[in-house]
């Protein structure tokens, strides 16, 4: 299971999920059913209660699944050769300058489709198709 780097806030949630049904089901839904007829007043606590389950159940499978993380590269990609010279005295001394920038796109081709991917700086990578970089968890997603 995959709950994120922050886990107590999950434990949070789920605390302030269940504190006021538990609250609802004591103080308003038990009265409820003392006043409405008998399936009617019961009616009202099961469907709290459904409900109340079923939102946990969603809340564990979406914070409990892979989003799609893109490993990060671990080396960076290898640049270029190409040098330039930057100025007349450094043409006069000799020295030049490597280019220290990865191509910010890149053409692809993709079930015949040519498909142009950015380069994210912070991973290292060529996102694929549909990636975004999420700035919350500071790494690249699948379909974002």
């Amino acid at each position: 299971l995959i709950f994120g780097p922050d886990v107590h806030s999950f434990v949070l949630t789920i605390f302030l999920i269940i504190v006021p049904v538990v609250f609802f089901c004591y103080y308003v839904a038990n009265p409820l059913i003392d006043q409405f007829p008998q399936p009617a007043g019961v009616a009202i606590m099961v469907v709290t209660v459904v409900f109340t389950i079923y939102d946990l159940i969603l809340l564990l499978l979406t914070s409990g699944r892979d989003p799609g993380i893109i490993p990060r590269n671990t080396h960076p990609l290898e640049l270029e050769e190409d040098c330039e010279i930057v100025n007349s005295s450094d043409e006069f001394f000799g020295r030049k300058t490597p280019k220290s920038s990865v191509p910010r796109t890149k053409d692809v081709i993709v079930n015949g489709i040519t498909v142009k991917i950015k380069y994210c700086d912070t991973c290292m990578l060529y996102r694929p198709p549909r990636c975004s970089h999420c700035s919350i968890c500071n790494n690249c997603v699948e379909r974002f």
